[in-house]
């Protein structure tokens, strides 16, 4: 039955891919396998709803800093399996008290999965005073309790009828039951399993849709005990261990497919070389069906070095690891990547409890050419250690797209004067590509010290903070409510240079929190963007400023991603040069080329 088990999954992925295994004359265009997975996707509908909305009162004002739940009636399975509930905090962008309609006050985003057409789902609207949002009020004005409007009302229907021939339509979902409370339905986009017109692939994106493999999968699961050689296609079952003295070599061109709830963790003294190239980048994807890939697929990898942090801790995810053990910076090297594309991780494994796309905790690593693409939660987060990285892109995130913590790359105090992160990319998408923001999608989020650390990062040892160079940098947002360009605090020390940015709800902020006695330290040399640097929360020390001359986008083509919401898919790419009117000599993300073209990747799902 184990082996029966088996053959059925391999079959599964090797059709949902769209791979031929019947090509007895091995002619390039056969398509065997194409037209099975279309049998297949015939044969298992879902449906994928991205739904925005204002959550308003009694009063039709927008509701700020709630919280809407959806899920299934009583009785009901309208929501895919694995779909308990889904919930979003509602926006809140504006100080005071509740603003005119209009403003993006109370707005909400939820992603949610059916294989019906039509059904109801309970909603459930949370008041401020219960659904504590943590940042997104706070991190724009210190609101007194009198500026919050509760909510109040019974828990109601949401009924869905989808339309496919008219999927944009508002007027596929209404609320009834409802007392106290309304919202007003501002987009709507559906998707279905199986449709997938992606124009011009990329390199990259034939790799990560198996478009280069033939034949089935090895499996992984469980624990690892010895080195391994992967190549061809991997699947990622559960969390998968990597235990020490065991080192997995990815061979280029390999794609990794993780299914949903699965991730791979690499523990204290194991390591992962997985060196691809740009005519073979490697793939870390998504078991779901093309097309219907969303953010927080599967968790996505994490590795665990020996090269200390502000602490020690256990890491997130199922199966917690600790972690934060060895003296700064000294550890052997446990991560190599080059020509990498790590795509749709990021699942919640508990409330408040996300994994990343790639997650490193203390340790010593080297990226060159690798690519984050529409984590659900942090693109690249690294908890202490160090780092050696160069052309790194991060793409359609849905949180953070470099956050660092612990005292990553920091120096002793007198010796050294940390690490540097040279020609960096973020590039956000807009929400009607899918997923669910988080409350503060930032291009970058740097820490000095965990939650201000109570110490002070003069001290030497352990408790240095975290100190990073970003040189050769391009950030592109879209507008997503509470979004910045970069929040710099708790005794980081942040060196910005040659770097440009445009479209973000704010701009770059330093912030001096408690805790840490050493403060806040922030340069800025050669930054110019569209909105003026800031700071809060304290008084921390700002070398020269942002200049303010950025007047629309400052690249070449962003690919229509956000001007026409094709979302990836046309056969236009993005092209990161910056434009004529930007263009300076060592300047921006692209600076030393186009580093990204041709192997990198675009569609949001």
């Amino acid at each position: 039955m184990k082996n029966l088990v088996k053959k059925a999954i391999v079959a599964s992925l090797i059709v949902m891919m769209g791979i031929g295994t019947i090509d007895c004359q091995k002619k390039k265009d056969d398509n065997t396998g194409l037209l099975l997975a279309a049998l297949f996707f015939l044969n298992q509908p879902e449906y994928t709803v991205v739904l925005v909305g204002t959550l308003r009162g009694a009063d039709t004002l927008p509701l700020k800093d709630g919280r809407v739940t959806i899920s299934n009636a009583e009785g009901g399975s309208f929501l895919s399996s694995g779909q308990d509930s889904i919930s979003d905090f509602t926006s809140c962008q504006t100080d005071g008290a509740p603003p005119a309609n209009g403003t993006v006050d109370g707005e909400f985003t939820l992603l949610f999965r059916s294989p019906s057409l039509s059904g109801n789902l309970n909603f459930a609207p949370t008041d401020s005073a219960t659904a504590t949002n943590g940042s997104t009020c706070s991190a724009i004005a210190a609101l007194a309790a009198s500026d919050f409007t509760n909510v109040t009302g019974p828990t109601g229907t949401l009924s869905v009828n989808l339309n496919l021939s008219d999927r944009q339509n508002t007027n596929q979902v209404s609320l009834s039951g409802n007392s106290g409370y309304s919202i007003t339905i501002k987009s709507i986009n559906v998707f279905v399993k199986g449709e997938y017109t992606l124009q011009s692939p990329t390199v990259g994106e034939n790799v990560c849709d198996g478009r280069r493999l033939s034949g089935g999968p090895q499996i992984k699961s469980g624990s690892i005990t010895g080195s391994e050689t992967w190549s061809g296609g991997i699947l990622l079952q559960g969390t998968v261990f990597v235990e020490s003295g065991a080192t997995i070599t990815v061979s280029p061109g390999t794609a990794i497919f993780g299914q949903r709830g699965s991730s791979i963790f690499f523990k204290p003294g194991s390591r992962l070389e997985a060196v691809g190239t740009a005519a073979d980048p490697i793939c870390w994807s998504s078991a779901s069906n093309l097309g219907s890939r969303f953010p927080g697929d599967w968790g996505g990898i994490v590795t665990i070095g020996t090269s200390g942090a502000t602490r020690t801790s256990n890491t997130e995810g199922t199966t917690p690891q600790p972690y934060g053990n060895g003296a700064p910076n000294t550890g052997p090297q446990n991560l190599v990547m080059a020509y990498n594309i790590i795509e749709f991780g990021g699942n919640e494994v508990a409330p408040g409890d996300e994994l990343n796309n790639l997650s490193m905790y203390s340790s010593n690593t080297s990226l060159s050419h690798v690519q984050a693409h529409r984590g659900l939660d942090d693109q690249f987060e690294a908890w202490g250690g160090t780092g050696s990285w160069s052309n790194i892109l991060a793409t359609g995130g849905l949180d953070d797209d470099l956050d660092l913590d612990e005292g990553f790359g920091g120096a002793t105090p007198g010796v050294g004067n940390g690490t540097t992160i040279s020609n960096f990319i973020s590039h956000k998408y807009p929400l009607v590509c899918g997923g669910s923001a988080s409350t503060d999608p930032h291009a970058l989020e740097w820490d000095g010290i965990h939650n201000n650390g109570g110490t002070a990062c003069t001290s030497g040892g352990v408790n240095r903070c975290t100190t990073v160079t970003l040189n050769k940098f391009t950030l592109i947002g879209a507008s997503v409510t509470g979004g910045q360009a970069a929040r710099l605090r708790e005794g980081v020390v942040a060196t910005l240079q040659n770097g440009i940015y445009q479209g973000f709800a704010q701009g770059m902020q330093a912030r001096d929190e408690g805790g840490a006695t050493t403060d806040t330290n922030v340069t800025f040399t050669t930054v110019r963007g569209d909105l003026a640097n800031t700071t809060s929360t304290g008084a921390p020390t700002v070398t020269g400023s942002v200049t303010v001359n950025v007047t629309g986008l400052p690249i070449l083509t962003d690919g229509g991603i956000n001007a026409e919401s094709n979302c990836g898919f046309a056969a236009t790419k993005p092209d990161y040069t910056l434009n004529a009117s930007n263009a300076a000599a060592g300047f921006g993300g692209a600076a030393d080329g186009k580093w990204w073209d041709g192997w990198a990747v675009f569609r949001a799902r």
